[in-house]
């Protein structure tokens, strides 16, 4: 993959767009590509390894509960980076990273990481700034968790993976990312029998149909509107 296309991926996500050009020159050159098939990235306890971006594929972010049941998960997009707050506190990652099918990777190694960031003190910040908007996502996630409707939650989850991840088709956008009923309602918080009842109204209203492992969405205004209504559960 040359650097050129290398790079169109990574400025899909802002942070990575925002950089100052000599830092993310300097990301490019020292990070390596990784190719990947159907393999575990880390596990939630392995020690920091640099940072990850996706380049192309799917990779799923998992964390489970004390009982073994998936309690959070997450499918990342091109562009997405994950790892960095592992790589500047050395603590445990916190939940698995899996490369599902032929995944291409960008890997910024722990040691070239720290040598890029001892440069300056602006190059150390700007990976500071990267958690700051982690930690931004993960409470406007969590608030949207705790305080909207199951239906309101499920559709904004079908919209970012529609918008991100969709492919469209004579029958809507398909969002083919081999995800189960259980997925979805991890990925919202229900559990599976809500996640039925939820799938069963947007196919009754004509809006969506899920199958074993993909959803399609013939609606997609409809799906739209729901993901940003202000509903709330009372």
């Amino acid at each position: 993959m040359n650097k050129a296309t290398l790079k169109a991926v990574l400025r899909k996500n802002k942070w990575f767009a925002g950089l100052p050009a000599p830092l993310a020159d300097s990301i490019l050159r020292l990070g390596r590509v990784r190719k990947v098939d159907n393999s575990l990235i880390y596990s939630a306890t392995d020690g920091r390894d640099g940072l990850v971006a996706l380049i192309s594929g799917q990779m799923r972010l998992t964390s489970f509960s004390l009982s073994g049941n998936p309690s959070f998960l997450l499918i990342t997009s091109p562009g997405s980076w994950i790892g960095v707050t592992s790589a500047l506190d050395g603590r445990a990652f916190g939940y698995d990273a899996f490369a599902v099918g032929k995944t291409v990777l960008f890997h910024l190694s722990q040691e070239r990481f720290e040598a890029l960031i001892g440069e300056s003190n602006e190059y150390y910040s700007a990976f500071v700034r990267q958690v700051c908007d982690h930690l931004r996502v993960s409470i406007q996630n969590l608030i949207i968790l705790r305080n909207r409707r199951p239906l309101h939650r499920l559709a904004q989850e079908l919209w970012r993976l529609a918008d991100r991840h969709g492919r469209q088709t004579r029958k809507g956008v398909v969002i083919d990312l081999r995800l189960s009923q259980e997925d979805l309602a991890v990925m919202i918080g229900v559990g599976r029998q809500t996640i039925n009842r939820l799938l069963k109204s947007l196919e009754q209203d004509g809006i969506a149909t899920a199958k074993y492992t993909s959803v399609t969405i013939h609606n997609l205004e409809a799906i739209e509107r729901l993901s940003l209504s202000e509903g709330v559960d009372g």
